[in-house]
C-alpha cells in the first residue's frame, strides 16, 4: 500500500517583522502567574520559563509596556516556545466580537447562528446544532527531521440548548431527572463562561430546582440560571418534546447535514475556507510581528511526516510456522486452527439455553452453526463463495458434540437462571461438565437494568461454574441466510477462543528478548456523574509478542487513593506468573510494552514504573504507549474517491487502514480503521489514532511500536474483521463493560474470572 497523495489538517505558520522585542520577567510563583493571566489576558501573554524559574510576559497590543520588574530582550523568531501562546492570543483577538469563542485551548469558535443545522417553526432558536471550528498550535517533524510549527484546524458540529430550564418549564416541559449546567468562572471576557455540571433535578420548587447527585454548594439553583446539557440523548429528547411526531424527520435531516459537514469533502472544504479567512486577517504575534498561515501540508513537501503503509500482518496457523495467511477467514478455513492437534476436548458438551417458544428456531440455528451452510454463497456474481460452508465442527477440527437444550418459560432473569440450574444439575447427575453454553437472548435485554438482565444473569451463573458462554440474539437467529453466514463466522471464532482455543497467532521475527505486550485499562464503579463515591478497578490483559493470550487480571475495587498500590500489585502478580511459567532467568533480556488507554502521566504510569523496578530482572526495558482516539489530527487521502469503488457512498478522502505517519521520535499517527471499514456514509471521516510514547520509556523505537500496535488490531478473536483499536486496549474495554453488568447480579462471584481456569481464556469476547 502506498500513500502518495496525503495531506494533514496542518497549516505551517511562519513569522515576519522586527522580531526583537522587550519583555518583562519576574520570579515565578503559581499564584502570581494565575493573577497576571486573569488581570492582563487581553494585553499580554505569560510564559513560565522553567529553566530560570521566571514568568516572562510579552505585550501583544500596541502601546503596552512589559509588566515584570526585570526587562529582557527576546528574539521572537528564535523563541519557538512562545509561538503557541502568541498564535492563540492572535486568534482570540481575530475572532473576538465576530464569533462566539467557547474555549481558549484548544481554541474553539462557534459558526454563525445562521448556520444552525436544525430549524422548525415550533422549535426555539436557542436549540441549535452548529458548526464548531477548533484550532491547535503544534510542531511536527518531517522527512528532513526539522521542526515545523503550524496550526491544526478541525471542523465538527456541536449541540446546544441555550434556553434556561425556566423557559422549558414555561412551555410545559419537565426537567425532572435531567442533569443541568450553570455558568462557571469567566476569566477572559472575550470567551464564554465555562459551564459546570451542577447536578440532577430531583424536583421543582417554585423558581428553584432542587438537585440530587449535585456539586458541592449546588443543592438548589435558580431555574432561570440553569440549562440542560447538549448531550446527544438530551438534545434529541428536547427536540421530541417540542415537535412530537414531527421530530424524527427534523432530527434525521439535521444528522444528514452534520454528516455532510464532517465527511472528507465537507471537512476539507470547511478547513481550507477558514484558513483562507485567516490569511486575509492581520494575525499579529506582537506589535510589528505577524504570523503567516500557509496551505495545508501535503506529502509532496519535505516537511511532511515520514509515511508508510503498514502491511497486513501474517497470521500463523500451525506451530511450525509453515501455514500462514494475511486473511484470517481464508487461513482458518484452509488450514484449521493453530492448536488443532493439541486442543482438547474434541467432543464438546454443549448446553443450549433458550426460550421455549423459540426452541424450533434455535434448534435449526444450532444445526447451521455446527455443520455449516455450504449452499449459501455471497459476493459478486462471478466470484461467489460459501462464507460459512464448513461450520464450527469442521473448521475447528472437532467431533460431533453432545448437545442438550434447556428451555425457559419466559424472558425473565429468574426463568433463564432456572434453565441454567437445570443444565448444571443434569451435568452433575450424569457425571460430566459443560464445555460451552449457547444462550439465546433478545435485543431488548439491553434496555433492562443489570440486576434483571438475563444476558448478565446467565453469564454470572455459568462462568462461576466454569462454563464458557456464547450469547446469540434472537434477531441474529432470524437474519436472512445471506447475512447470517457473516454472523456465524464471528460467533464460531469467539466460541472457540472462549473454550481456550488458539485460532491463529501473529508471525513475529525471532528476538533475543522475551517480550510481553500488556494492555492497561480501568473500570469505574460509580452511579454519580459528579464524581462522589468513585471506586476503581484496574484491568490488565497480557500477551506475548506473537499474540498469545496469557490471561487477564484486575485489581480489587478500591477508592482512587488506593488505586496505584492495587494496580502495582496486580501488574507484578501477572508478570511474575508468566516469568515463572516460561522460566525466565534474571539475566535474560526482557521487554515490556504497555498499551495504555490514558496518558502515561496518569496514576497508571507510576504504578507501572514501580512494578518494573520491583521485578527481580537485571536487563529489562519498557515502553509506555498511550493509544489515543481523541486528538486534533486528520489525514486526507486525495486518491480515495469513496467506497465501494463501483458506487462511492462513504469514506471519500479518508485514509486507508495501515497508514502510519511518524510525527516525531515519540508520536505517530496510525490508521486502525480506514475508509473501507466505515459502515455507513453518515459515519463521517475515519480518524487515525495518536500514539504517544512517554518520556520515561527506555525502549523508544516508535516505528516498531506503531507496527506492533497495528498488528494487534488485526488479531482479534472476537470478530473476523479488524478492530478499531489494538486488542490490548479493546479486550480491556470489553472486560470493563462485562464487569459493569456482572457486578449488578447478586449471585455473581467475582473470583470466578480472577482465580479460576475460565479466567485464563478470553471469556469476555
Amino acid at each position: 500500500m502506498t500513500n502518495t497523495n496525503l495531506s494533514l489538517n496542518f497549516a505551517p505558520v511562519s513569522i515576519s517583522g522586527e522580531t526583537n522585542i522587550r519583555a518583562g520577567a519576574r520570579t515565578y510563583s503559581p499564584d502570581s502567574l494565575q493573577e497576571l493571566r486573569a488581570a492582563y489576558t487581553e494585553s499580554h501573554i505569560f510564559h513560565w520559563d522553567r529553566r530560570n524559574n521566571k514568568i516572562v510576559d510579552i505585550p501583544v497590543i500596541g502601546e503596552t509596556a512589559p509588566l515584570g520588574n526585570e526587562i529582557i530582550d527576546v528574539n521572537i523568531a528564535d523563541a519557538f516556545w512562545l509561538w503557541p501562546a502568541l498564535l492563540t492570543s492572535a486568534l482570540v483577538r481575530t475572532f473576538a466580537g465576530k464569533r462566539e469563542i467557547i474555549r481558549d485551548y484548544p481554541l474553539q469558535v462557534l459558526g454563525h447562528e445562521k448556520s444552525n443545522l436544525i430549524a422548525h417553526e415550533s422549535l426555539p432558536t436557542w436549540i441549535q446544532k452548529r458548526t464548531l471550528q477548533e484550532f491547535t498550535p503544534r510542531t511536527l517533524f518531517g522527512h528532513n527531521d526539522l521542526p515545523t510549527f503550524g496550526l491544526l484546524c478541525d471542523v465538527r458540529t456541536r449541540n446546544q440548548i441555550l434556553g434556561s430550564c425556566a423557559q422549558l418549564i414555561e412551555r410545559g416541559i419537565s426537567v425532572r431527572g435531567q442533569y443541568v449546567l450553570v455558568d462557571g468562572y469567566q476569566g477572559d471576557k472575550r470567551i464564554s463562561a465555562r459551564p459546570q455540571l451542577a447536578g440532577r433535578v430531583a424536583r421543582i420548587e417554585g423558581d428553584e430546582l432542587v438537585l440530587e447527585d449535585h456539586r458541592e454548594g449546588c443543592e438548589r439553583v435558580a431555574s432561570a440560571s440553569a440549562r440542560l446539557t447538549g448531550r446527544l440523548e438530551v438534545f434529541d429528547w428536547c427536540v421530541r418534546e417540542f415537535l412530537g411526531s414531527a421530530s424524527e424527520g427534523i432530527l434525521e435531516n439535521a444528522r444528514l447535514q452534520a454528516a455532510e459537514r464532517t465527511s472528507g469533502p465537507g471537512r476539507l472544504h470547511a478547513i481550507t475556507g477558514v484558513l483562507e479567512f485567516l490569511r486575509g486577517c492581520s494575525l499579529e504575534a506582537a506589535p510589528g510581528i505577524a504570523f503567516q498561515v500557509g496551505d495545508l501540508l501535503n506529502s509532496s513537501d519535505d516537511r511532511f511526516p515520514v509515511t508508510e503503509g503498514i502491511p497486513k500482518p501474517s497470521l500463523v496457523f500451525d506451530p511450525s510456522g509453515a501455514r500462514t495467511d494475511v486473511w484470517n477467514e481464508r487461513g482458518i478455513k484452509t488450514n484449521g486452527p493453530y492448536d488443532q492437534r493439541t486442543f482438547t476436548p474434541k467432543k464438546l458438551n454443549i448446553a443450549v439455553i433458550c426460550q421455549g417458544r423459540y426452541e424450533g428456531q434455535v434448534d435449526a440455528f444450532i444445526a447451521k452453526f455446527l455443520d455449516g451452510m455450504p449452499t449459501v454463497k455471497t459476493g459478486k456474481r462471478n466470484n461467489q463463495q460459501a462464507r460459512y460452508g464448513d461450520g464450527f465442527l469442521r473448521r475447528f477440527q472437532l467431533e460431533k458434540p453432545n448437545v442438550q437444550t434447556f428451555t425457559t418459560k419466559s424472558p425473565t432473569l429468574d426463568a433463564y437462571t432456572g434453565a441454567c440450574d437445570a443444565a448444571l444439575q443434569k451435568a452433575a447427575d450424569d457425571g460430566f461438565a459443560w464445555d460451552l453454553a449457547l444462550v439465546q437472548i433478545e435485543e431488548q435485554f439491553k434496555t433492562l437494568p443489570g440486576n434483571r438482565n438475563p444476558y448478565f444473569g446467565t453469564k454470572a451463573l455459568l462462568l462461576k461454574n466454569h462454563v464458557a458462554v456464547q450469547n446469540v440474539r434472537l434477531e441474529t437467529i432470524r437474519q436472512p441466510d445471506q447475512s447470517l453466514v457473516f454472523s456465524m463466522n464471528q460467533m464460531s471464532l469467539a466460541s472457540y477462543a472462549k473454550l481456550g482455543g488458539r485460532p491463529w497467532l501473529l508471525k513475529t521475527e525471532q528476538k533475543v528478548a522475551h517480550e510481553l505486550v500488556i494492555g492497561i485499562g480501568s473500570h469505574t464503579t460509580n452511579t454519580s456523574r459528579i464524581g462522589s463515591g468513585v471506586r476503581h478497578v484496574g484491568i490488565t490483559t497480557l500477551f506475548s509478542s506473537d499474540g498469545s493470550y496469557h490471561l487477564s487480571d484486575r485489581t480489587n475495587v478500591v477508592p482512587f487513593e488506593e488505586y496505584s498500590r492495587a494496580l502495582t500489585e496486580t501488574l507484578k502478580r501477572t508478570i511474575v506468573r508468566v516469568r515463572d511459567e516460561d522460566n525466565w532467568r534474571n539475566t535474560d533480556h526482557v521487554r515490556l510494552i504497555f498499551h495504555m488507554f490514558k496518558p502515561a502521566k496518569d496514576i497508571e504510569a507510576e504504578a507501572i514504573k514501580a512494578t518494573v523496578e520491583g521485578l527481580d530482572l537485571e536487563n529489562v526495558s519498557y515502553a509506555f504507549l498511550h493509544i489515543a482516539p481523541h486528538h486534533p489530527f486528520l489525514v486526507f487521502d486525495h486518491d480515495q474517491l469513496g467506497q465501494p469503488p463501483w458506487k462511492p457512498e462513504k469514506g471519500i478522502f479518508g485514509p486507508s487502514r495501515g497508514a502510519h505517519l511518524k510525527l516525531g521520535d515519540s508520536q505517530s499517527l496510525v490508521v486502525f480503521s480506514g475508509a473501507t471499514e466505515l459502515k455507513r456514509a453518515t459515519d463521517g471521516m475515519p480518524r487515525p489514532c495518536l500514539l504517544r510514547l512517554h518520556r520515561d520509556s527506555t525502549f523508544r523505537d516508535m516505528t516498531y511500536l506503531a507496527r506492533q500496535a497495528f498488528d494487534f488490531s488485526a488479531h482479534s478473536w472476537r470478530i473476523m474483521s479488524p478492530e478499531s483499536f489494538p486488542i490490548t486496549i479493546k479486550y480491556s474495554d470489553l472486560i470493563s463493560e462485562r464487569l459493569a453488568g456482572l457486578n449488578e447480579i447478586p449471585f455473581w462471584d467475582s473470583d470466578a474470572v480472577r482465580f479460576r481456569e475460565i479466567g485464563r481464556t478470553p471469556w469476555f469476547l
